[in-house]
């Protein structure tokens, strides 16, 4: 067996930018559903996330999406069980989760049932 790699590069986020916090809640993500809107120039790094879900499934969060899946890898997948699943992550302080450079940052499952994000981070013109 081997290690899948998925694109995951914490690096020190810049002091430069504007910080986001997204709270969502679904009832299907398949199909890549957008958490972050994408900004010309512009790079959204990630600093926490809080995923919870009432219905088996596997998450992932990438950047991009293009015909109903996730672009680019960065976490995932993630199994998450029926019995309201959680799913926590958190950089260390100062770094975050860097997303392509211009691109949305999405979420996407293997099941439709109801999930509740709440993401936190930075966009920055690096």
């Amino acid at each position: 067996m081997a290690i899948v790699s998925n694109t995951f590069s914490i690096v020190s986020v810049p002091d430069d930018g504007v910080l986001f916090y997204k709270s969502l809640q679904s009832e299907d993500v398949t199909g890549a559903e957008t958490m972050v809107a994408a900004v010309s120039g512009k790079t959204h790094y990630i600093t926490h996330l809080l995923i919870r879900t009432d219905a088996a499934m596997d998450i992932s969060i990438g950047s991009g999406a293009a015909a109903g899946s996730l672009t680019t890898i960065h976490i995932g997948p993630v199994p998450l069980n029926a019995a309201c699943g959680i799913f926590v992550w958190k950089a260390p302080e100062g770094f975050g989760l860097q997303c392509t450079n211009g691109s949305l940052v999405a979420i996407d499952s293997t099941a439709a049932g109801t999930i509740w994000i709440e993401a936190r981070g930075k966009t920055c013109a690096k």
